[in-house]
């Protein structure tokens, strides 16, 4: 298993005073500050910022590089990476008050879902006919959950082959492996109100540690 083959869900339990928030601008590009500004709702804003300083703080552990040191880009449909050592791969997803990180040595997507009353028309618009099957099949108090459960391998999925919305949810099935027989789909998450899968092609399950708040702000000093 790969050394930097980790996931981290930060619950940000508490909202962060204007002074943390502005000393953890201080952490990320100016571009991405830019982009944080524009967040209409605070919450929106803050968990922007914290995934984005989450992150950078494991890619440094996981590098040795310093946070100035970091670069960014993005490929050709907007997913970003790391310039100094393309080799180092992360994702970044967040829901109501979680965040999740994952990063590793090869492909990797991740995607959190906070667990809310659904339509199931969503799921006979966007997924694949196995797919909305095994959601509504048997009718039972699982159908909410099994939509989130499809729904983040979907997302997850897109996310860890990098190219967007340019692959239709649709035109892919979680539960068909013919077109990539390696990929593979881990449950790093799942209460009542969350769900959370990792998109890899390794068998092995990712480690995951949940960390608050306080403790999150305490490892960044």
């Amino acid at each position: 298993m790969s050394l930097v083959y980790e996931t981290v869900i930060l619950v940000a339990d508490k909202e962060l005073t204007r002074s943390v928030f502005e000393s953890l601008m201080l952490l990320v590009s100016q571009d991405k500050r830019h982009r944080i500004k524009r967040f209409h709702f605070y919450r929106d804003a803050q968990n922007a910022l914290l995934g984005d300083v989450l992150t950078r703080m494991l890619i440094c552990r996981a590098t040795g590089y310093s946070n100035k040191q970091l670069e960014f880009a993005t490929n050709e449909y907007g997913k970003p990476f790391l310039v100094n050592d393309p080799h180092i791969h992360y994702n970044i997803s967040h829901a109501g008050n979680f965040i999740a990180c994952v990063i590793d040595d090869e492909a990797i997507g991740i995607d959190v879902e906070r667990i809310k009353p659904i339509d199931i028309k969503i799921a006979e618009r966007f997924f694949a006919p196995d797919e909305v099957a095994y959601i509504i099949s048997p009718q039972d108090n699982l159908l909410t959950h099994r939509f989130y459960e499809v729904w983040t391998k979907k997302e997850s999925r897109i996310k860890w082959e990098g190219k967007g919305l340019s692959k239709p949810l649709p035109s892919f099935s979680v539960f068909n492996t013919k077109e990539h027989e390696h990929v593979c789909y881990h449950e790093v998450l799942r209460s009542d109100k969350y769900i959370c899968h990792v998109c890899t092609t390794k068998q092995e399950k990712p480690p995951v540690r949940v960390i608050d708040t306080i403790a999150f702000l305490k490892d960044i000093k």
